[in-house]
């Protein structure tokens, strides 16, 4: 017998979900974590879990990461989508969020963060797409 309802087509990209976390503290600095795989600098993030929303994985993933659970998301996810190595599809959603904590508890997957200004950011982040995507987003703030 036919399902009455259509199915949602598997699919086999990657769907991601993170934060650019910025400080309440002026000036202003965001975190950013060291890969402990990659030795890469990057925004918590992480692979969204089934039945879970991107905001959640985002806010799951930044608690997982560096122990921070108390955040304020300011705008709508920035989205980003690349290849990765084998070839598949992956999509990022980055929420913009504050917070007020300043302590940073690592996980395993990290070995270093750094709280850093505006104009440190882009050049830690080795990967142009997500400096140019971080960049805009500070050109939206500065209006």
């Amino acid at each position: 017998m036919a399902s009455p309802l259509p199915l949602p087509l598997p699919t086999s990209e990657l769907i991601a979900a993170g934060v650019f976390l910025a400080s309440t503290t002026k000036p202003r600095r965001w975190l950013l974590l060291r890969g402990h795989r990659s030795h890469e600098w990057g925004f918590p993030k992480g692979h969204q879990d089934p039945g879970e929303t991107l905001l959640q994985a985002a806010l799951r993933e930044t608690a997982e990461e560096t122990g921070i659970g108390l955040l304020a998301i300011t705008a709508p996810p920035l989205m980003l989508s690349y290849r990765v190595p084998s070839g598949r599809a992956k999509t990022v959603a980055y929420f913009p969020a504050v917070t007020a904590a300043a302590e940073v508890v690592l996980s395993s997957e990290h070995q270093e963060f750094r709280w850093v200004a505006d104009k440190e950011v882009a050049p830690l982040l080795s990967h142009p797409n997500l400096r140019q995507l971080f960049t805009d987003h500070l050109r939206t703030l500065a209006c």
